[in-house]
């Protein structure tokens, strides 16, 4: 068997408002002056979301989720034998990420470390990986760190994207074994889907070995705090609509069959944290009641592959779980 034990975050202190938002769009040369801040609030569903240091990166955010994790849930991190990282903002090409968090923690040096590149499906690919590894017995107690800093690829004019996207970091427990106090809860089947025709319709262009930052990029973007060292984030919102709207529902209806259930015998779903309006929208459009269907991203944004175990420990944290619920 496969547990989730444990659940932690890390969300950066500064937080950037609606009104930050528009201000800054202003300052940098928009004009549209059709854009408000309770327009973008209607626009995402979101009021706040989190910015780290300009000088921080996803690991570093990583790291103090994982100590997070240690602390909360009295994780002897000595028993951790493989580390997962997943995140969009590697530290190097190489070495691995998740080879220097191993230095960071101070894990064993008999462990295996792995970085996933992945976005918005980070964690789900995450835990299936650490299921695999358990199952196939190479692992016991495998610790999943995701995190992203999608603010460092945003430019100040795109006010849209800036309303959506938050840096944070979530760090999960998986193992073979139950713990005290802790999650506990079991792993079931997976469901996947690929369509590498949606390349364009949310990338970061400039970003890695096709058509990397050259100087004439660097010069036209050194005003920025963040200068866009890193790329600049682009999404076509109509194409991602339609197609979480076209995919989603089959999904969730997919995964249903598969294990035998309807949504009556559902107790919560909690979906990847994109946009609390397009989550809205779907869930009406799915007939799921309100009470079962989690949207949190009003103050806390969409923090890419970190968001549905940050939605799922902060209804722990509620006390929202019972024994025996099925998610």
């Amino acid at each position: 068997m496969v547990y989730i034990n444990a659940i932690s975050y890390y969300l950066p202190k500064e937080t950037l408002s609606n009104n930050d938002i528009i201000k800054d769009y202003k300052k940098y040369g928009g004009n549209d002056k059709t854009i408000t801040s309770e327009g973008l609030y209607l626009q995402c569903g979101v009021k706040k979301r989190h910015v780290c240091p300009l000088d921080d990166t996803a690991k570093n955010l990583g790291n103090l989720a994982a100590e997070n994790l240690f602390k909360e849930w009295n994780i002897d991190r000595k028993q951790i034998d493989y580390i997962i990282f997943v995140s969009d903002a590697l530290e190097y090409k190489g070495p691995t990420t998740a080879c220097i968090m191993q230095k960071d923690l101070s894990l064993n040096n008999e462990i295996g470390a792995i970085d996933i590149l992945h976005g918005c499906t980070g964690w789900i690919y995450g835990i299936s990986i650490a299921k695999a590894l358990i199952t196939s017995k190479l692992g016991a107690n495998i610790l999943l760190i995701t995190a992203d800093v999608p603010t460092k690829v945003i430019h100040p004019i795109d006010a849209e994207l800036r309303a959506i996207f938050s840096d944070g970091a979530a760090a999960t427990l998986l193992s073979a074994e139950k713990i005290n106090s802790g999650i506990n809860s079991k792993i079931n089947n997976f469901v996947f889907g690929t369509d590498g025709s949606g390349e364009k319709n949310l990338w970061v262009e400039r970003s890695a070995t096709r058509k990397p930052a050259d100087i004439k990029w660097l010069e036209s973007y050194k005003d920025l705090p963040t200068k866009l060292v890193g790329g600049r984030l682009n999404m076509n919102s109509s194409k991602i609509f339609m197609f979480a709207l076209r995919k989603v529902p089959k999904l969730i209806n997919t995964i249903l069959t598969k294990h035998q259930l309807g949504k009556e015998d559902i107790d919560f779903f909690i979906l990847h944290q994109a946009n609390g309006t397009m989550l809205d929208f779907l869930r009406r459009r799915m007939k799921i009641p309100v009470e079962k269907f989690i949207i949190s991203i009003e103050n806390t944004g969409n923090t890419v592959s970190s968001s549905i175990p940050i939605a799922t420990k902060k209804l722990i944290e509620k006390k929202a779980f019972t024994k025996g619920n099925t998610i």
